[in-house]
């Protein structure tokens, strides 16, 4: 296997402990090395891991290329490595020599790996994986991150550095680190998954089979580690984008409760719980403006009501929602709901703060962050009418919004800082 990379005119020696144990800012500019990969089934870097280094040889520059716009590759990842807040993407864009005609249709897509400061969204590199015929490699994801290393699916499992982008193995490699697994057979990404770290298995494969993202040496996953592994860090999920996407209707921050009944509804405690919570619908219609209640949960009598007072109550207690109230200037709010990062649990950027999340059909989303006591701290206009993802984090959050499944066009992502809803926008475009 033979690649080229075209910013440098060296032979790559990089130990793969080394690149993972390198945890550094990333290089000047924002710029990283950009590879220029020949063929299309995984990675194709000359690996020797039995030596603890990876070899790329130079084959020269190549010709100039006229590229388009990228298109981002879902799922996105998220992960702290070293003191960076970095988020990771793969993009697709069409490539063709400079020389051809300009009405000529480009004969191939270039995959890169594109990762951001999550604050900013500022470049911390940019690095071209492979070179394909149009279309190929359509299933190319994020795996994993872990120990500063990306697990990528390329039409084969590979590694690369999440400090610098630099290829760190290929599949061919992984398999000649570790005989006892049958990387021959693993021809699909359906055979991953992450757990402690990223695991193989399947009926052909043996396992299953856990790779420690250090050395890349496979250990059996159904047997502790041989030694502590880092955290792992898991891609985003990728929704539909639809109105209601990643909210939900109630909220509670302890014995606070917030909900987002139709604005026509009054609310009247004591409130018996309707199903999983307490307001039915889970979403209002669309269309229905909706306004901001706060309440508290309280154990009291689970007697039905109007139950006599002379009569004996057998029912216990239960849940009940008492003391509603409408939250000030939080009325003829459109489609809103608590964000959620999919998950059956609100976000929460702080202990006691929530996120909520509206907006009209065909309009920009708004969000606000409303503490305990009810009051609104930020109000933050996004430049983005539905979410796709949502990536949550200690400082910023990370939203993205884009069109089509696969390969898609327009993508926009959103960096809102969590202490005062301060905005930054990326266009993924060039």
């Amino acid at each position: 296997m033979r690649g080229r990379p075209p910013d440098d005119d060296a032979t790559i020696r990089v130990s793969p402990r080394e690149a993972a144990a390198r945890i550094a800012a990333p290089p000047s500019g924002g710029g990283g090395r950009r590879w220029l990969l020949a063929g299309v089934a995984g990675f194709t870097v000359l690996t020797a891991l039995g030596a603890g280094a990876v070899f790329l040889l130079d084959e020269g520059p190549p010709p100039p290329q006229r590229l388009g716009p990228r298109m981002l590759v879902p799922p996105l990842l998220r992960a702290r490595v070293g003191a960076s807040d970095v988020l990771f993407m793969l993009a697709r864009r069409a490539e063709q020599d400079a020389t051809d005609p300009p009405d000529a249709p480009a004969p191939r897509d270039r995959i890169e790996l594109v990762a951001l400061d999550a604050g900013t969204l500022a470049p911390r590199f940019e690095v071209h994986l492979a070179s394909v015929p149009r279309g190929a490699l359509g299933d190319a994801a994020l795996i994993a991150e872990q120990g500063a290393t990306v697990w990528i699916w390329l039409g084969g499992l590979g590694a690369v550095s999440a400090v610098d982008g630099r290829v760190l193995a290929d599949q061919d490699g992984l398999a000649e680190r570790n005989p006892q697994v049958v990387f021959a057979n693993l021809r699909a990404r359906g055979a991953l998954r992450t757990a402690d770290a990223l695991v193989i298995e399947g009926p052909t494969l043996g396992g299953p089979w856990r790779l420690d993202p250090r050395d890349f040496a496979a250990s059996l996953a159904n047997q502790p580690p041989p030694r502590p592994l880092p955290p792992l860090h898991a891609p985003a999920q990728a929704g539909q984008g639809g109105p209601t996407a990643f909210r939900l209707n109630e909220a509670r921050i302890g014995p606070a409760w917030f909900g987002l009944p139709a604005e026509t509804e009054k609310l009247a405690g004591p409130m018996a719980p309707r199903g999983r919570g307490f307001i039915a619908p889970a979403v209002s219609p669309p269309g229905a403006p909706q306004a901001l209640w706060r309440g508290a949960v309280r154990m009291a009598s689970a007697a039905p009501p109007n139950w006599p007072a002379n009569m004996p109550n057998r029912f216990g207690e239960a849940e009940r929602l008492v003391d509603l109230a409408a939250v000030p200037g939080a009325t003829g709010l459109h489609l809103a709901g608590f964000l959620t990062a999919g998950t059956p649990d609100p976000l929460r950027p702080a202990p006691d703060a929530l996120l909520l999340l509206h907006g009209a059909p065909g309009q920009p989303l708004g969000l606000m962050r409303i503490g305990a006591d009810g009051r609104i701290a930020w109000r933050a206009a996004l430049p983005v009418g539905a979410v796709r993802s949502v990536l949550p984090g200690a400082a910023h959050l990370l939203l993205a919004d884009w069109r089509g499944t696969v390969a898609t066009a327009g993508a926009r992502i959103v960096s809102v800082a969590l202490d005062d809803g301060a905005v930054a926008e990326l266009a993924l475009s060039a």
